[in-house]
């Protein structure tokens, strides 16, 4: 009897799982769109990161800027490394479609795939760890910064006084890939495959 009860106990709650983790996916797959980006100093410093929105709502060029609630970004968030690829310091600048970054610029043309014009992405409340990427040129033309520099990209921080310094400047640009959705796909066979091993454990003679 308890071995009767353990299988179909399994069977209900890996079939439960399998419905409801489909159904989250399709609803997810259907309106969120997710994209990596990143960006390489010319001397090795890097920088990694990830948005997403929701594709319902979202015109096809998407602008955010300062603080307070987004316009169309649910979460932005980005890691920089040394050349070494030691880990400097993560921050997650927008989140639940709130911007807590006060610099913050951002312009992606979702039918090119593009970032473009002013970017600011980081964190600066004038202390010590604060780490942020910016496009000078691209905010010096809109007149959002007073640098005096001649490459595209800087990635800056402040030091342990407070003090703002450059750690590179480069004319790289920053790179744009999107997130599969199967890999998303994968987690559900993943779901699959497990329920399938607990079945043919109990029931050895069951087809899958």
């Amino acid at each position: 009897m308890m071995h009767l009860f353990a299988k179909t106990a399994i069977s209900l709650v890996t079939t439960t799982t399998l419905g409801l983790a489909i159904a989250i996916t399709t609803n997810n797959l259907a309106h969120a769109a997710e994209f990596k980006f990143n960006w390489k100093g010319d001397t090795g410093y890097l920088a990694q990161g990830s948005f997403n929105y929701d594709t319902t709502t979202a015109p096809s060029v998407i602008s955010e800027t300062g603080l307070g609630a987004t316009k169309n970004l649910q979460s932005l968030s980005i890691s920089f490394f040394d050349p070494l690829s030691n880990l400097i310091n993560i921050f997650t600048p927008v989140l639940s479609g709130v911007s807590n970054y006060s610099f913050l610029r951002f312009n992606f043309d979702s039918t090119k795939e593009q970032i473009f014009g002013p970017f600011d992405v980081g964190k600066d409340n004038d202390l010590p760890g604060d780490t942020w990427l910016n496009n000078n040129l691209a905010l010096i033309d809109e007149d959002s910064s007073d640098e005096v520099v001649a490459k595209e990209f800087g990635l800056y921080d402040r030091d342990a006084a407070g003090t703002k310094q450059i750690l590179n400047l480069s004319n790289n640009s920053v790179q744009i890939s999107k997130v599969p959705e199967g890999s998303i796909i994968i987690g559900l066979l993943a779901v699959c495959s497990l329920g399938a091993s607990l079945k043919q454990k109990f029931n050895p003679k069951s087809k899958i």
